[in-house]
Parts: structure tokens; C-alpha cells; sequence
């Protein structure tokens, strides 16, 4: 629907004040009966007096304020943060423009936790199990140790914390982005590691957010909210194929 579509739209909603429409119109009409010559008088005041009402209904209308869109609070997209069940996002580390680092994160409502770093390392910190499994891939090692302390999925994105206590004042980007098919909205927030850039759809769903720290490094992330993650993603069992290696002090 475009602008113009929009706007008929909102007019057909909206009732002028019948008052300002009768002043309106009498005015009108006193200065067409003075103008126009008085032989034609008679004859063009019917449907002249009606084009009036027309006009002056529509110009009452468009003097109307219209009603802004509620624009989409920041707050709503910090209590994703704070209510998922499930969440799985990916990282990606830049240097100078180039891609040294990639990591994707599984994080369960129980605070349980698989990180794989880059096609070598996978971390899975079961907190129903107290166990962390380490998995070496290319040696095809696997470190079995206990949990001391089961964790929250809070502690598992503490390093969210800033986004999600951010108090100060989120700029709305003026700009729209599709990204995966939906249309985001984005904010910049100065934080102490840098500037970062968050995008969420229109129902407040974090999508992607960019760290841009003002030096070479950067870190960009993909946030997947409340996927189905299978049980043995989470499994600290010791794979087929896997030598149990020693644990380290």
C-alpha cells in the first residue's frame, strides 16, 4: 500500500468537525455568489454550492492530525533477551575485514550449553548432568569433567548483560533492513567495548547485532530465538570414535 493509499485509507476513518465544515462552507459559498455575475446566479449555485461541500469536506479532513504508528520500543527488544526458552546464535570475529573466528552457541532455558568454535573445539556444559564434555576434533580427543556449580541461561549470555540492563538512550536507525525475509528495525547503543547495532523485526525479535569496536577487530551475531535443539546436541557422553582424555588441573 503506498502513501497515498494510506492516507485515503486513514480519511475514511476519520470524521471532520461538522461545525467547521458548515462554517466552512458558508464562507465558500458567500464568496462564489459575490463573484460569480448575477444572471448565472441562480443557475450554477446548486451544483457549485455541492462541488464546495466536497472540497471543503476534504481540506477539513486533511487539516486532521493523523495518528503516528507506534514505533517498535527498544525495551521489547531487550525482554527477548530475558524470556527465550531456547536461543541459538552465531559469531563471527573480523580483522581487518577478514574472517579469523567463527563460533555458534546453543543455549537450553536450564542453563545448559553447547559452543563450537570454528570445526575444531566443541564445548557442551550439561547442567542437568554436571558434567562438561571438551571435544577436540582433530585429534579426536574428548575431556570429560565435573560441573561444580549449575549455571542459569542468564550466565550462559552474560556477556549480553549490557544490551539487556541498557538504560541510556537507544538511537532508532532511520533506515529498514530485510534480513532472512523480515523487515528489521535497527538501534545504535554506545556501550564501554564499542558502538553496537542491533536489528529486530517488527515484533521485537533480535536478529543481528554488529560490535564495531573501532579498531580492526569487529563481531557481527545471527540470533535464531526458541529453535527446537535436541537432547544429544546437549549430551556429555564421550562420542564413538573418541579417545576420553585426561582432564587438566
Amino acid at each position: 500500500m503506498n502513501t497515498l493509499d494510506r492516507t485515503l485509507e486513514l480519511f475514511a476513518h476519520e470524521e471532520p468537525d461538522a461545525g467547521a465544515v458548515q462554517d466552512a462552507q458558508r464562507k465558500l459559498e458567500q464568496f462564489v455568489a459575490g463573484a460569480a455575475p448575477r444572471r448565472h446566479k441562480a443557475r450554477v449555485g446548486g451544483w457549485l454550492a455541492a462541488a464546495a461541500s466536497a472540497v471543503v469536506a476534504v481540506m477539513a479532513l486533511l487539516m486532521l492530525p493523523l495518528s503516528p504508528t507506534p514505533a517498535l520500543a527498544f525495551s521489547e527488544v531487550q525482554q527477548h533477551f530475558r524470556d527465550f526458552k531456547t536461543l541459538r546464535f552465531e559469531v563471527e570475529q573480523r580483522m581487518n575485514g577478514n574472517v579469523f573466528m567463527n563460533q555458534r552457541v546453543s543455549v537450553r532455558a536450564d542453563g545448559s550449553v553447547r559452543a563450537e568454535v570454528g570445526e575444531d573445539i566443541v564445548v557442551i556444559v550439561n547442567t542437568q548432568q554436571m558434567r562438561v564434555t571438551t571435544l577436540l576434533k582433530p585429534q579426536r580427543i574428548a575431556v570429560v569433567s565435573p560441573l561444580d556449580k549449575a549455571g542459569t541461561k542468564e550466565d550462559a549470555i552474560d556477556w549480553l548483560d549490557e544490551v539487556r540492563d541498557f538504560q541510556g538512550v537507544a538511537k532508532a536507525l532511520p533506515d529498514t533492513r530485510l534480513i532472512r525475509g523480515q523487515r528489521a528495525s535497527g538501534w545504535e547503543l554506545p556501550l564501554a567495548q564499542g558502538t553496537l547495532t542491533l536489528w529486530a523485526n517488527q515484533a521485537g525479535l533480535p536478529l543481528e547485532m554488529k560490535i564495531d569496536q573501532g579498531v580492526a577487530i569487529d563481531m557481527s551475531f545471527r540470533f535464531e530465538f526458541d529453535p527446537s535443539l535436541p537432547a544429544e546436541l546437549f549430551s556429555t557422553e564421550v562420542p564413538a570414535g573418541y579417545t576420553l582424555g585426561a582432564e587438566e588441573d
